[in-house]
């Protein structure tokens, strides 16, 4: 069992930026029978998750294990509004394993250095500047 953080950009116009992203997401949750080059890049998601916050610096309790958790915060202590930032909001220092973009397309570092996946992460978010990021949980 494995989590990451992928940010999902939506257009800053989107009503709910929420349901856009968990759109965005489907694809990548379920491997499409029609489209067998299109493959599930994980199995569960959640807006926030273990990352709440994370993109613009809410403390982390990474050393608490769910039920210790849930015990703490109870269970409604992620708020979709605590992970969803305009991309010049996001902590300067912020890399995920993979990014969303509007158009759907999934980009990861797999296969790539660090330096090779910076490059390319930065130059998404630079690409989409003016847009927000909604920040996704994802299990494998």
């Amino acid at each position: 069992m494995s989590h990451f953080l992928t940010l999902v950009i939506v257009d800053r116009t989107e009503a709910n930026p929420s349901n856009k992203a968990k759109e965005l997401m489907l694809p990548y949750f379920e491997t499409d029978e029609d489209n067998p080059s299109l493959q599930a890049k994980c199995d569960g998601f959640a807006i926030g998750g273990q990352y709440d916050g994370l993109i613009w610096g809410k403390e982390q309790h990474y050393n608490l294990n769910p039920e210790e958790f849930q015990l703490r915060y109870g269970l409604d202590i992620v708020q979709s509004e605590d992970n969803i930032r305009p991309i010049s909001a996001l902590m300067s220092d912020l890399v995920s394993y993979a990014i969303v973009t509007p158009d759907g397309k999934w980009h990861d570092s797999e296969g790539k250095s660090n330096e090779e996946w910076l490059e390319k992460f930065r130059s998404l978010l630079r690409q989409y500047q003016d847009n927000i990021v909604v920040a996704i949980d994802c299990h494998c």
